[in-house]
């Protein structure tokens, strides 16, 4: 008896895979027991709600894009993403209130402690209004 298998049941090694193939993006990395996906790009920011709350699109590296909008403090793990942003639009909504701590708990490599104003604009950007003639 021979082991004979048809071409389309072979496939490439899963890390070395056939051009066009596509293929799952690694799982998370776990930080507090919660996922942790990384920042490819922040898109855009907004302050949202009575509460003044600041929020954030974002591209996740390795996956689809997302139009969910994100609590500014989900991002206290990648500061220099929301820097990188702000710096590239100022006029945008935000920076969080916390930003320059969260980039000194990333330069010193320590976690962030949460704090009540994570979600807290320096700036809010009033919502554009549509004259009706």
């Amino acid at each position: 008896m021979k082991n004979l298998f048809h071409a389309d049941r072979l496939r490439k090694a899963a890390d070395n895979p056939l051009p066009q193939q596509i293929q799952s993006p690694p799982p998370p990395e776990e930080i507090n027991g919660e996922p942790e996906w990384e920042v490819d790009q922040v898109q855009q920011s907004r302050v949202t709600g009575r509460s003044r709350r600041l929020e954030y699109q974002v591209l996740w590296k390795g996956c689809d894009p997302d139009e969910t909008w994100y609590p500014a403090r989900n991002f206290r793990n990648a500061p220099m993403a929301l820097k990188i942003f702000h710096d590239e639009h100022p006029d945008a909504a935000g920076p969080p209130v916390n930003l320059q701590y969260w980039i000194e708990c990333a330069a010193a490599e320590e976690g962030c402690e949460e704090r009540d104003d994570d979600d807290t604009a320096e700036k809010a950007v009033k919502p554009r209004t549509r004259r009706h003639d």
